[in-house]
């Protein structure tokens, strides 16, 4: 939950620099009923995302989302806390390839994301040792209120690096050389307030507070700046009964490239209609990341879908690639995904959908993006405080879009074998000019018709 313009909370327990592609032309286009494919370039065109998360966000020096990136994590054991963390526990969690292992519940977050990235980004979890901040737990919240929580969390992640810096080469935490530490994160043993009285006390991301204190040498270390960040508490990993649970992680790590929640955490402001009705990591806190927020993190490329008539078209499994079609009335490829238009991707319960099952069947997934921005490279809209919603799923042929009720989400909202986009409109009333029928899917890919209205 955002609850201010620094901080990025995740919301309960129901739970950058972009790859520049190649503007190849060619994809697979199909003429008949045996989809023998040919290239039509006026037809179908890869489109660069043109994405910047450190624009879109507001904040330089946030966690890179592809290459080798290794991010700092710190135990954090207050003394008057009468429990103990396991480390290797925590390292099973955060660094393990022990998907299968009867003791881990879901992927490791290193895992995960190298899954969901395709292999473009190869996160590494140095854990350091046990850190005991000089304060008691509740000296925290008595100094700071809920409003100032994460001044609480600074102080305790500066004295932490002050004790490691004779320890640790903080040069080697800068993995693209922007002059800050790519990311740190802080795992503490405090008991986790799932009664929300205290926002301390629970999983959460921020970008460092004070801008003027990044130009102080006391909050440099070998001269390197603070930005994204991440405390959360050790019960998580055990939730429920759990042995190593790990969405809260994952959810939380997206937070430090600079990705956003998806879910309405402010109802009292902008509109309740739209959004993705928890079927998202970045949304219910389950299963992958979508189509549009693997664009934003550079991870995989779309197709731009303009047929004069009609054009069949093969759509792979989404987990294989991440292949994703765009369909839209006036694109400026100039803007890559900062517009609005609509995109479609082939949903299978495989991959890092298999364990969470957002949906139960395969089936066509729609995605309705306004990705505006304003003059200062910053979103223009959100899934919480604006009229309008950065990004929606489509859930029948008149296209109509989700509400924010959890009661929405279900197989029915996917298009299946026969089934069409009839029509769909934009922020502005006008109608797309194209509709689409779902011809048959397989495990491995979709064939799709579009057609010019």
């Amino acid at each position: 939950m955002k609850l201010n313009k620094f901080v990025l909370l995740l919301t309960s327990l129901l739970l950058a620099s972009c790859n520049t592609p190649s503007n190849s032309e060619s994809t697979a286009v199909s003429n008949d009923s045996s989809t023998s494919f040919i290239e039509n370039e006026n037809e179908i065109k890869e489109i660069v995302p043109n994405a910047d998360l450190s624009k879109l966000n507001g904040y330089e020096g946030l966690t890179p989302s592809t290459g080798d990136v290794d991010i700092l994590l710190i135990p954090i054991h207050f003394e008057n806390v009468k429990k103990e963390m396991d480390v290797t526990l925590i390292d099973k969690a955060f660094n393990s390839y022990e998907k299968d292992d009867t003791t881990t519940e879901f992927y490791s977050v290193k895992e995960y994301y190298e899954i969901s990235s395709y292999g473009n980004l190869n996160l590494n979890f140095n854990i350091t040792e046990t850190f005991t901040p000089s304060k008691s737990s509740s000296y925290y919240v008595s100094e700071y209120n809920n409003v100032n929580y994460t001044y609480a969390a600074e102080e305790i992640m500066i004295e932490a690096l002050r004790h490691l810096d004779n320890q640790i080469d903080f040069n080697d935490y800068d993995s693209n050389k922007d002059g800050y530490i790519d990311g740190i994160y802080m795992i503490y043993d405090q008991n986790v307030d799932y009664s929300y009285k205290y926002n301390l006390w629970w999983a959460w991301t921020c970008y460092f507070q004070n801008a003027e204190s990044n130009q102080i040498d006391d909050y440099k270390f070998d001269n390197l700046k603070l930005q994204s960040y991440v405390f959360a508490g050790y019960d998580f990993l055990t939730d429920s009964d759990k042995k190593c649970e790990t969405h809260t992680y994952i959810h939380e790590t997206a937070h430090m490239f600079g990705i956003d929640d998806y879910y309405d955490y402010n109802t009292s402001q902008g509109s309740n209609k739209g959004g993705l009705a928890k079927a998202d990591m970045m949304d219910g806190t389950i299963g992958d990341h979508n189509a549009f927020t693997k664009a934003l993190l550079g991870w995989n490329t779309g197709k731009l879908i303009t047929p004069k008539t009609s054009i069949t078209v093969d759509l792979e499994a989404f987990s294989t690639n991440g292949e994703y079609l765009i369909i839209t009335n006036d694109f400026d490829e100039n803007k890559g995904i900062l517009q609005e238009y609509f995109i479609l991707e082939y949903y299978t319960v495989s991959g890092l959908n298999e364990f969470d099952k957002m949906f139960t069947i395969d089936g066509i997934r729609v995605l309705y993006i306004i990705a505006e921005t304003k003059k200062d490279g910053t979103f223009k809209y959100n899934n919480s405080s604006t009229n309008i919603k950065l990004i929606s799923q489509i859930t029948t042929s008149k296209g109509n879009t989700y509400l924010t009720s959890s009661t929405d989400k279900s197989d029915d909202t996917l298009f299946i074998e026969n089934e069409s986009l009839d029509t769909a409109k934009f922020s502005d009333d006008s109608y797309l000019k194209y509709t689409f029928t779902v011809d048959a899917l397989t495990d491995e890919k979709a064939t799709i018709t579009i057609s010019k209205r």
